[in-house]
C-alpha cells in the first residue's frame, strides 16, 4: 500500500510543486524524527526508514512490524502547503505549528490522514495510515519536526 501511495503521490507532485532542483538547505525527512520516536508513538519498526527524492520533493518511508501501520515523511519548497490545500478535500486548520498547518484525510482517495506545516522555505508532509489517534499522533510529531526547522 505504502508503495502504491508514493506513485500516486508522485504522480500529482507538479500540482504541489515537486518537480525542478531540490533546495540542498532542505532538511532530509529521514532526520526529523528518530525511529525510537516514530515507534514509542505509532508501534515497532520493521527496518531503517528508507528515503527517496523526486525533483524539489523528498521523503522517508517508515514500514512496521505489524504490517498495518504505514507512515511517510515529505519535504517540499514552502509554496507546496498551498498547493496541498487546494487538492484537500476538508483542510482543518491548525494553530501553533509552525506559520501554517492543516490536516486533511483521505487525500487523493487514499486511507491516510495527512498533516501539512510550512515553516520558513519548507513544508513538511506527515502521513499516517488512518488508525486510532491518528491526528494526535500526528501533532505528537509535528510538534517534534517544527522544533527541528
Amino acid at each position: 500500500m505504502t508503495i502504491q501511495f508514493r506513485r500516486i503521490f508522485l504522480m500529482v507532485m507538479i500540482g504541489i510543486g515537486g518537480l525542478g532542483p531540490r533546495s540542498e538547505a532542505a532538511p532530509a525527512p529521514c532526520s526529523l524524527l528518530t525511529a525510537a520516536e516514530v515507534e514509542q508513538v505509532v508501534g515497532k519498526l520493521m527496518g531503517t526508514p528508507k528515503a527517496g527524492e523526486e525533483g524539489r520533493a523528498a521523503w522517508c518511508n517508515y514500514e512496521f512490524a505489524n504490517g498495518t501501520d504505514a507512515m511517510e515523511v515529505w519535504v517540499f519548497p514552502a509554496d507546496g502547503i498551498e498547493r496541498a490545500r487546494k487538492d484537500a478535500k476538508k483542510p482543518t486548520a491548525l494553530k501553533g505549528l509552525g506559520e501554517d498547518a492543516f490536516l486533511n484525510r483521505g487525500m487523493h482517495g487514499l486511507d491516510y490522514v495527512d498533516l501539512f506545516i510550512r515553516k520558513g522555505k519548507t513544508t513538511i508532509k506527515l502521513s499516517l495510515k488512518e488508525t486510532a489517534g491518528d491526528e494526535e499522533k500526528l501533532k505528537i510529531f509535528g510538534k517534534k519536526v517544527v522544533g527541528r526547522l
